[in-house]
């Protein structure tokens, strides 16, 4: 029986957190931005990203805009052991809604595949050199795991009347749904699953609570990933299954006037099997130029990002045991 060994030991650094191996490049994440602040995006979701960290922040997408990443996941720039690959496209609707469809997909050549080991012991094959391994691959074969998000967000907007004279509160509460498909081949075989993942914002007006406009937007959120469980059902007869998360977070931008921009620094936590909490900073300048750090679970990543004209360029730099990892995005609003 052959065996793509090579590809057991791929299991651990493809994925950007390693435990669940489970369908794990979509936990690798999309947007430099959001990477370079630590993941900790799900109460700042408002670009084309926001199917993947919270649906709801689809619904605060307000011109058409074309999101595109690649990421090499790990080796060299020039010859990395897999590609990561991500574009998307958001469509704001009438009456507040947005429409969004997005891919990811991560590829992996060249895994070579080994025989199983002769004899039954290390102890044999140190003394019997015929039953030692070669080295040589008998052969190769290709990882391809691609996903396919189809995304509805609602922006419903409530006025609170507080009571007092002419003071009225904004508050922002977005709603969002995910209708996810993914599918992987690995050599001979294949497996597809389906998944559900919902979100809701909360974001306050501060600048209307106080009655000073000095004062930014408040945000808080939730989602829950594959609200009903997913399982990835392979030609094998396998099947992998896939627990459900909840992400709840919050965020606070405060205006930056003497510099045309903002201040922003968020929270996230996360229960399941990637449990832990992110952290998140950005400081925008000049309404172009922006400069990011965060934490991932002890993890540090930074990056910075510049916007001219309609398009957005990101770039974030990601710390890991293994090695150290790049990501490069952009986006284009389309009006």
């Amino acid at each position: 029986m052959k065996l793509p060994s090579a590809y057991l030991l791929l299991l651990l650094p493809l994925s950007l957190h390693a435990g669940d191996h489970t369908r794990s490049f979509l936990n690798i994440g999309v947007g430099a931005r959001t990477l370079a602040m630590g993941g900790a995006f799900s109460p700042l979701s408002t670009d084309g990203t926001a199917f993947y960290w919270n649906p709801a922040g689809t619904a605060l997408i307000d011109t058409p805009v074309l999101s595109f990443m690649y990421g090499p996941q790990f080796g060299s720039i020039r010859n990395p052991l897999g590609h990561f690959h991500y574009a998307g496209c958001s469509l704001p609707l009438r009456r507040r809604a947005v429409l969004a469809v997005n891919w990811i997909r991560l590829s992996v050549d060249d895994i070579p595949i080994y025989s199983e080991l002769n004899g039954d012991s290390y102890w044999e094959r140190f003394h019997d050199p015929s039953l030692r391994p070669t080295g040589v691959p008998e052969g190769y074969i290709q990882d391809v795991e691609d996903a396919f998000f189809f995304t509805f967000g609602l922006h419903n907007q409530i006025i609170a009347d507080l009571g007092w004279s002419m003071h009225r509160v904004r508050i922002d509460v977005p709603l969002g749904v995910t209708m996810k498909w993914f599918r992987q081949t690995l050599g001979q075989g294949e497996a597809s699953g389906l998944g559900v993942d919902i979100g809701a914002m909360c974001r306050i007006h501060m600048n209307d609570f106080l009655s000073d406009d000095r004062f930014g937007i408040a945000s808080l959120s939730w989602a829950v990933k594959d609200i009903a469980g997913s399982t990835l059902s392979w030609n094998t007869a396998r099947e992998d299954a896939i627990p459900s998360r909840i992400i709840w977070g919050a965020a606070y931008s405060h205006p930056v006037r003497a510099f045309r921009g903002s201040c922003t620094i968020s929270w996230n936590r996360e229960s399941g099997p990637r449990s832990g909490n992110r952290f998140g900073f950005e400081y925008m300048g000049f309404s172009m130029l922006a400069l990011r750090a965060g934490m991932d679970n002890g993890r540090f990543s930074c990056g910075a990002g510049v916007r001219i004209w309609r398009v957005q360029v990101d770039y974030a730099l990601l710390s890991h045991e293994l090695d150290t990892l790049h990501r490069i995005s952009c986006s284009l609003s389309l009006k």
